[in-house]
C-alpha cells in the first residue's frame, strides 16, 4: 500500500471517528426508527461529502502557507486563531463559510432524519468538535511524540520525519484517540446505569475535563522543573488551557439550564402521577361496585326464575317475569377480556365516543394480565385512548375513529390503538408536541406511559401521519 493512500485512508478513518463521537453525544438514533440500512447510506454519504471537502480544504491550506512562505503551524485555518488574532482575511471568510455550510447541512439532515433538536445538535456538535480537535490535534500527538523520540513537535526534528513515518504516527494517535473514546463510553454507560439521570452523564463531561486539567498542568510543572518543551508548554497555557476551560463553563451552564427542565419535568410528572392515583381509586370502586351490582343481578335473577315457576297459572306475570329477566341479562353483559380494570377504563372511554360521535372499534384480550399493576394499567390506557378521543374530537371531518386492539403474541402481550386525526404533532427531541392550550402538558402523557411501559422492560413504538397515529405497546409476560 502506497503511503499516499495510506495518508487518505488515515483521514478518511479520522472522519469517521469524528462523525461517531458526534453521534454518540447528540444520541442521534434515540428518537427515530430509522431503517438499518438506510442509516448506513446517510452515515456514509455525510463521510464521504466531509472527506471530499477536507482533502480540498488541506491542499488550500497548505498553497496558503507556502504562499505566505510560512512554516509555524499557527498559520494553519483554526477559528480559534482567527478570533484571538482578528485575522479575517477573505481566505479565512470562506473558511468560516465552509464550515458553517457543514454544521447547517448536518443540522438540517440530523433535524429532519433523526428527530434531533437543532438547538441541541448544533451546541453538542460545536461542543464535541471541540474537544475532538483539542485531543487529536494537540494533546494526543504532542504526548506521542515526546514519548516516543523526547523530542517536542516544535522542534526542527519533524522536517526530517518523511511521510511513512507520518502515517505510522498519525495511525498510532488515531488508536489511541479509539482506545481513549471507548473509554469514556464505558465510563458514561456506567454512570448512567448506576445513577440512570442524564445530567450526571454532563457532569461526567466536567470531570473528564477537570482530569485533563490535572494531567496538563502536572505536565507543564513537570516540564518548568526539569527544563525543555517551551513550546509546548506555552501551548497548553495559552492555547488549551483557556480553550478548554471555556468549554468546561460551557458545560455546566447547560448542566443547570438542563437541571432546571429536568426539575419542572419531574413536578409535572408528579402532577400527573397524582391525578393517576386518583383516577385508579376512582376505576378500583367502579370495579367493586359492579361487582356487588353482577351478583345482585345473578340473584335477582334466580328470585325471578323462582316466581315464573310459581305463577305458571298466570300468562300475563309469566310474561312480565320473562321480560325483567331479559333485561336484567341485557343489563349484566360485561365484556369480559380477562381484566376487568381494562373492562372499566375501555367501557368508560367507548361511553366518551359515543357521545362524541367517534366510533369505537375493540378487539381485546387481555386475560392473564394479572402481572400488570392497575395503577400501570390505568395510566397505559387512559393516556392513550384520551390522547386518541383528544385527536378526534379536533376533527372537522365525520370520519372519527379508534380501534383499540390487544393480545397475546407469544409472550408479549400487545396493545395497539389507532386513531384518526387532523391536528399537527410535531416532535422535539423525545417529546411529542400536540397543540393543547395547557402547555404545561405537552408530552406528559405519553411519558407517562413510556414510564409504566419500561416497568415491565417493554417497548413502546409510534408512528403518525397527516391523518394517523398509532401506538404500538408491547410488554413481556412476566
Amino acid at each position: 500500500m502506497s503511503d499516499i493512500l495510506l495518508a487518505e485512508i488515515i483521514r478518511l478513518v479520522s472522519i469517521v471517528l469524528s462523525i461517531s463521537i458526534v453521534n454518540f453525544v447528540v444520541g442521534y438514533r434515540k428518537n427515530c426508527d430509522i431503517d438499518k440500512w438506510k442509516n448506513i447510506a446517510i452515515q456514509s454519504a455525510i463521510v464521504l461529502i466531509i472527506f471530499i471537502i477536507s482533502r480540498y480544504i488541506d491542499v488550500w491550506n497548505i498553497s496558503c502557507i507556502y504562499n505566505e512562505k510560512a512554516y509555524s503551524p499557527e498559520y494553519y485555518f483554526s477559528l480559534f486563531y482567527i478570533i484571538k488574532k482578528f485575522n479575517f482575511s477573505i481566505e479565512n471568510s470562506i473558511w468560516i463559510i465552509i464550515n458553517m455550510m457543514i454544521m447547517t447541512s448536518m443540522t438540517l439532515i440530523y433535524k429532519k432524519i433523526y428527530n434531533v433538536d437543532w438547538k441541541k445538535f448544533i451546541f453538542l456538535y460545536i461542543l464535541a468538535g471541540q474537544y475532538t480537535d483539542v485531543f487529536e490535534n494537540i494533546i494526543v500527538p504532542r504526548l506521542l511524540f515526546v514519548t516516543q523520540t523526547g523530542k517536542s513537535l516544535s522542534d526542527d526534528i519533524v522536517y526530517n520525519l518523511n511521510i511513512h513515518d507520518w502515517n505510522i504516527f498519525n495511525i498510532e494517535v488515531l488508536a489511541i484517540l479509539f482506545l481513549v473514546c471507548i473509554l469514556i463510553i464505558i465510563f458514561i454507560k456506567i454512570i448512567n446505569k448506576i445513577l440512570k439521570n442524564n445530567i450526571y452523564v454532563y457532569a461526567s463531561y466536567i470531570i473528564f475535563v477537570n482530569i485533563v486539567f490535572i494531567i496538563l498542568k502536572i505536565l507543564v510543572r513537570f516540564s518548568e522543573k526539569y527544563g525543555g518543551f517551551p513550546n509546548e508548554r506555552y501551548l497548553i497555557i495559552i492555547e488549551v488551557i483557556p480553550k478548554l476551560s471555556i468549554l468546561a463553563i460551557v458545560i455546566t451552564i447547560y448542566i443547570v439550564i438542563d437541571m432546571k427542565k429536568e426539575n419542572e419535568e419531574r413536578l409535572k410528572e408528579k402532577r400527573v402521577y397524582n391525578r393517576l392515583e386518583t383516577k385508579n381509586d376512582y376505576y378500583e370502586k367502579v370495579e367493586e361496585s359492579q361487582n356487588q351490582i353482577r351478583r345482585l343481578y345473578h340473584d335477582m335473577n334466580n328470585h325471578l326464575y323462582n316466581i315464573q315457576m310459581m305463577n305458571k297459572s298466570s300468562e300475563d306475570a309469566s310474561e312480565y317475569i320473562l321480560s325483567l329477566q331479559n333485561e336484567l341479562n341485557e343489563s349484566r353483559k360485561a365484556r369480559l377480556s380477562g381484566n376487568s380494570l381494562f373492562d372499566i377504563i375501555v367501557d368508560e372511554k367507548m361511553n366518551i365516543c359515543q357521545s362524541k360521535g367517534i366510533d369505537f372499534k375493540i378487539d381485546v384480550d387481555s386475560k392473564n394480565t394479572g402481572f400488570i399493576k392497575n395503577i400501570d394499567m390505568s395510566s397505559i390506557l387512559t393516556n392513550i385512548l384520551d390522547n386518541a378521543i383528544e385527536a378526534c374530537d379536533k376533527m372537522t371531518s365525520n370520519k372519527k375513529y379508534i380501534k383499540l386492539t390487544s393480545m397475546w403474541a407469544d409472550d408479549m402481550f400487545v396493545i395497539i390503538c389507532e386513531n384518526s386525526k387532523e391536528n399537527e404533532i410535531k416532535k422535539i427531541g423525545d417529546r411529542f408536541i400536540t397543540d393543547k392550550l395547557n402547555k404545561s402538558e405537552h408530552g406528559i402523557g405519553i411519558k407517562s406511559v413510556e414510564k409504566s411501559v419500561k416497568n415491565y422492560d417493554g417497548n413502546m413504538m409510534i408512528f403518525c401521519d397527516d391523518s394517523l397515529f398509532k401506538v404500538k405497546i408491547m410488554i413481556p409476560k412476566r
